[in-house]
């Protein structure tokens, strides 16, 4: 008898309910720590005077260990189980939030922010295997669902409570906000979560093959997020890069020849898997990018205070709320795709309203294109993950388990950096093209912007001699701030363009998957 069969024969059906609980409040509450510094990074950013190229590493280096320990994960439960692997990864977590909270230096959150990566990353295929442990095959997608629910609504909900404390207390605090929801999380692992199962030797760690493509992502990140301030002819950009694609290199060469590897490469040999991991990819880079825009949008352009940009994500929790228990019904019965390919036309659709927006859009407008996109974070995870996984044979199911993990997390990364290179790199161009389209004798619109700043500078006492600088003044103002809008409307073109890319793969994954039952039935 497993230690889960014992569970459910001291609990009664109840122990389902009780480890799913056990695991949510570990996701959600290192599911917020994604986010939720965000909101406060401008408050660190200046407590610490840290510039531009510093205080990105607060993300970098975030997602950087949260993709590569999500790999790791398997090889943690199998040398020390469940239990001990979720315990020990929230108190060390623990550890790095009051690391973080009471932070002295740069080098000393940034060393929280990694460690804290670390831990979110861990944590993500330990409650899944955990909850595939618990739930039978026919029941795999409520289970999918409601793992999905707890990627989606920490992002969501970590928005509200950090503009909240930012607003009303100190940036520190939103590193101590989830430590009662882990001391709990804690408490009930430590009774319902399995311990190791299998006795003798724990097994080995391929220390190598982590090391190197922990190396590769975080040098590829880092080229890709500094290239625009460094120039990307510069010389450390294209040594970055070269350690990156050396490092991957090495790292499908090192693979294979393992005992036991890190990532199996076998499991992309099936396609169901394969397709899944590319809507995952993508997805996860649309999704991420866009909570990272979104609340850059309205501090940049709209000026809203951190509480208010907060209160826009609250009709998204509850969409993801009232879909996900629908999606864990119905993922199970019906093809993948008549889900996941109306959801991603309408999360391209709302991303596309995104890029519509200026300094005049409205609230409403805003909080309603969010709700549409939280549909597609409650419909496309889930039974994109129940898929790939279970078209996997058993041996591979470990390894797929992290590796799909690890493509959304993956994709979320790379997404996330790409936007803010790609923001700094519109923004310059659209601010060249409108000063050299602006103040010209050939250019009615500017010279009667011109005239209507000068009559303004006069009426609020500019005396006649710096009229005209003043007028100047005002006008390249404008054109700054619209050069940015610009830039944020074509980050939000290149997200929605991604969704759409996405329904390809997604239902790629579903027909394949019913000709793979097909052929079983048979």
């Amino acid at each position: 008898m497993t230690q889960v069969e014992a569970m459910f024969e001291r609990y009664g059906p109840k122990y389902r309910l009780y480890v799913t609980v056990t695991v949510l409040l570990g996701l959600v509450a290192l599911g917020m720590s994604i986010t939720i510094v965000n909101v406060a990074t401008p408050y660190i950013k200046g407590a610490f005077g840290m510039s531009a190229s510093q205080v990105q590493w607060l993300s970098t280096g975030f997602l950087a260990a949260t993709t590569v320990t999500l790999l790791i994960s398997p090889w943690l439960m199998a040398a020390f189980g469940q239990r001990k692997t979720y315990v020990g990864l929230l108190l060390v977590f623990i550890a790095a939030s009051f690391m973080g909270g009471w932070a002295t230096g740069m080098s000393m959150i940034i060393a929280a922010r990694v460690i804290q990566g670390a831990m979110t990353g861990v944590i993500r295929p330990v409650a899944l295997e955990a909850l595939f442990a618990v739930y039978p095959p026919e029941k795999r997608g409520l289970a999918t669902a409601i793992y999905g629910m707890s990627l989606g609504l920490p992002l969501t909900l970590a928005s509200v409570v950090g503009g909240y404390l930012v607003d009303h207390f100190n940036w520190r605090y939103v590193f101590f906000v989830v430590l009662p929801v882990c001391g709990a999380a804690i408490l009930m692992g430590l009774i319902f979560l399995p311990d190791r199962e299998e006795s003798g030797r724990k097994p080995k760690l391929d220390w190598i093959g982590a090391t190197v493509l922990f190396i590769a992502i975080f040098t590829a990140l880092a080229a890709i997020a500094n290239g625009q301030r460094w120039g990307w002819g510069d010389a450390a950009i294209h040594w970055l890069e070269a350690i990156a694609i050396v490092g991957t290199g090495f790292f499908v060469w090192w693979e294979p020849r393992q005992e036991r590897p890190i990532l199996d490469l076998d499991i992309f040999k099936t396609r169901e898997f394969l397709a899944g991991s590319i809507v995952l990819f993508l997805f996860g880079g649309a999704f991420y990018g866009v909570m990272y825009l979104l609340p850059q949008f309205m501090d940049a352009i709209l000026s809203y205070s951190p509480i208010t940009s907060g209160e826009l994500f609250v009709p998204s929790t509850f969409v993801l709320a009232v879909l996900v228990p629908l999606v864990g019904r119905f993922s199970d019965r019906i093809p993948t795709h008549w889900i996941t390919v109306p959801a991603l036309t309408i999360t391209a659709f709302a991303t596309w309203r995104f890029a519509q927006s200026d300094w005049d859009t409205s609230y409403f407008y805003l909080s309603l294109s969010m709700a549409l996109v939280a549909t597609g974070m409650a419909t496309v995870p889930p039974p994109t993950l129940s898929r790939s996984i279970g078209s996997l044979p058993p041996r591979l199911i470990g390894y797929g388990s992290g590796a799909i993990n690890f493509a959304l997390q993956l994709g979320g990364a790379f997404g996330t950096v790409a936007l803010v290179a790609m923001i700094d790199r519109r923004t310059a161009l659209h601010s060249a093209q409108l000063t050299h389209q602006g103040l010209t004798p050939g250019n009615p619109m500017a010279m009667e912007a011109m005239r209507q700043y000068g009559e303004i500078a006069h009426r609020t006492g500019t005396s006649d001699v710096y009229r005209q600088a003043a007028a100047s003044d005002m006008l390249s103002r404008v054109d700054a701030t619209w050069a940015t809008i610009y830039a944020y409307q074509d980050c939000f073109l290149m997200v929605a363009a991604a969704l759409a890319a996405v329904i390809v793969p997604s239902y790629l994954l579903s027909r394949w998957g019913q000709q793979r039952a097909a052929a079983r039935a048979e």
